[in-house]
């Protein structure tokens, strides 16, 4: 019962470091895009500020996706752990 308890309370607690985790890599992902996009108003014109922010999407957005798969990957370890 308290193995049990134990194993639980582990499970969860790295589900919640993931989330943390995932959440603190969308910010990084966006602040890097914002970033990007700043860069891309000096000495740019309207078609290269397009693209610029274009690809400053594309970025955040592929880093976001990265995060979550990370994120569900890490759930699914707790979980397995969780059952072991």
């Amino acid at each position: 019962m308290t193995d049990d308890l134990v194993k639980n309370a582990k499970a969860d607690t790295k589900k919640e470091m993931s989330e943390l985790g995932n959440k603190m890599a969308h910010a990084k992902a966006d602040v890097n895009a914002d970033v990007e996009k700043i860069k891309a108003n000096f000495g740019h014109d309207a078609a290269e500020k397009q693209g610029a922010y274009a690809k400053a999407n594309i970025n955040a957005d592929a880093e976001k996706a990265k995060a979550d798969v990370d994120n569900m990957m890490e759930h699914a370890r707790a979980d397995m752990e969780k059952e072991l």
